[in-house]
């Protein structure tokens, strides 16, 4: 009998206190968090998700899950009792001083999340649940470790679209792109001030929309049907609101003619909702 054996991936629960804030535009804010269970954590890819757990409405104690059914306990509680946990992207991780960076997008505090990282400070404490070992060694262990930018090994031009809430994990990617990989990518920021470098080793065309300017396209999805698409795109990633992302996708299989399972997408939040 053949035994397949499968790599352990493992995620938990730390809590971290905040080590530094800083504005980086109008509508994003890098928090560092530090614990000492931090230099033992790891990534999968550059759009690494985690969970970032905050005290409950009610204003009761955070208190951080354990054990193999905590989720299932999560979901058995009155709302107002749960703790608030929201999806984010490890923006950097530094296992040798224990420190790891998130970007938020600052909505105002129309969502738990971006009421708190609005009146962030040094010394706040909060919870994140991160991996502590994960799966490289194939798409499934990827998908399953936290990411989903997991384009094929042969892919070299490549498609990249993402709103502001994506943004954090659209720098990411670009800074670990292969010198010989070329993308074609579109952001949309709310302001033309959150346009900011996005360097790579790779190459990047990339077109910035930014609703107040007065000039060019007023959408990600009129920026894609307006551009001049490689002609050999053979990956594409699109995350960010998810309306957005349902017409992207629509259009690259539809009029670029791509395969769905060259597309990978992820829907961040739903306009309406409060979700960050």
């Amino acid at each position: 009998m053949t035994t397949v054996l499968e790599r352990p991936i493992v995620f938990d629960s730390v809590l971290t206190t905040v080590a530094a804030v800083d504005d980086l535009s109008p509508h994003l804010r890098r928090v560092t968090f530090v614990a000492p269970r931090i230099a033992e954590a790891v990534t999968a890819g550059p759009d690494q998700r985690i969970k970032v757990l905050l005290s409950p409405p009610d204003g009761s104690e955070l208190k951080l899950p354990t054990g193999p059914e905590w989720y299932t306990e999560w979901c058995a509680q009155p709302v107002d009792e749960r703790f608030i946990m929201r999806t984010y992207t490890v923006r950097a991780l530094r296992p040798e001083v224990a420190e790891l960076d998130i970007e938020f997008v600052l909505h105002g505090i129309n969502g738990p999340a971006s009421a708190w990282v609005s009146a962030a400070e040094i010394g706040d404490q909060v919870g994140l649940i991160l991996p502590f070992a994960v799966d490289t060694t194939s798409t499934k262990g990827l998908l399953h470790s936290g990411v989903d930018y997991v384009p094929p090994v042969t892919s070299i031009r490549r498609v990249l679209v993402a709103d502001e809430t994506a943004l954090p994990a659209l720098a990411g990617i670009l800074e670990q792109l292969p010198a010989t990989v070329h993308t074609t990518v579109f952001v949309e920021v709310p302001d033309i001030r959150d346009i900011r470098p996005l360097p790579t080793p790779g190459t990047a065309d990339i077109t910035w929309i930014a609703p107040a300017s007065d000039d060019g396209p007023k959408s990600l999805l009129e920026a894609l049907k307006a551009a001049d698409l490689p002609y050999d795109v053979d990956y594409a990633w699109v995350a960010g609101e998810s309306s957005m992302i349902k017409s992207v996708r629509r259009h690259l299989v539809n009029a670029v003619g791509m395969p769905k399972a060259a597309i990978s997408f992820q829907g961040y939040w739903k306009r309406g909702e409060a979700q960050i």
